[in-house]
């Protein structure tokens, strides 16, 4: 019997975003066991349009905000590392999220209520009226009756360029997905900032130095939240 979740410390070792995770850091973590929901559980369908300037909303780092007594990480993904959210999404589906916290973070506000809200550059098809006739085997990742006309998270697999030659497939550093194609003739897709994924946070990590040895001011912030927190290579 599947469960709705099914947590656990996501993967070490390179990512889109560099070659590992950084000695004495401390990371917010979410990875995804056999036995739970998959990925799309997780994706904000309709991803939600953001102003990350008017919010106050970094987009280098992130920023914590506090909805009905809970708080909760906002982290906006570069397209300099991941050009589409997808990229984000399949990465995040092998071998689960691990974002970095500055230490400067309010770690004491965070619980096991709170997730992780993330926000990306391109999540939210701006010309989705024009481009919806082009979109070849149209269909709502999350399961919902959305038609194309929408600008669902179906969106996100129409986006990307397939960089294996001669495929429908794109490489990245740590697997491989298949684009959604286009007809001929569509127009170029345009979109705008959005948040298009929300995850729980499972545990944060403290990243090991080179000897084995553990950062303990990185550990001592780290357990004034109210998560796991747990030393784990990079």
């Amino acid at each position: 019997m599947t469960t709705l979740l099914d947590l656990t410390p996501a993967q070490g070792g390179p990512r889109e975003c560099g070659p590992g995770r950084q000695e004495g850091h401390i990371y917010a973590e979410c990875g995804f066991g056999p036995n739970g929901s998959p990925i799309e559980h997780f994706l904000i369908d309709h991803p939600i349009p953001v102003n990350p300037a008017q919010l106050g909303i970094s987009t280098q780092g992130v920023t914590l905000i506090e909805r009905q007594g809970v708080w909760h990480i906002v982290d906006f993904v570069g397209e300099s590392h991941y050009p589409y959210p997808q990229d984000f999404i399949e990465e995040a589906r092998a071998i689960g999220v691990s974002r970095k916290l500055p230490r400067t973070s309010e770690f004491a506000k965070l619980t096991p209520e709170s997730t992780l809200i993330l926000i990306h550059p391109k999540a939210r098809l701006k010309n989705v009226l024009e481009a919806a006739t082009y979109a070849a085997g149209w269909r709502c990742p999350c399961g919902h009756s959305h038609p194309a006309t929408d600008p669902c998270a179906g969106w996100h697999g129409y986006a990307p360029t397939p960089t294996l030659p001669g495929t429908l497939k794109r490489q990245l550093k740590r697997t491989t997905y298949e684009v959604k194609p286009m007809l001929l003739d569509a127009p170029e897709l345009k979109f705008t900032p959005a948040y298009f994924m929300r995850v729980p946070i499972s545990n944060l990590s403290v990243i090991r130095n080179k000897d084995g040895s553990v950062n303990q001011q990185s550990r001592g912030l780290a357990n004034k939240s109210r998560l796991p927190v747990i030393d784990t290579d990079s």
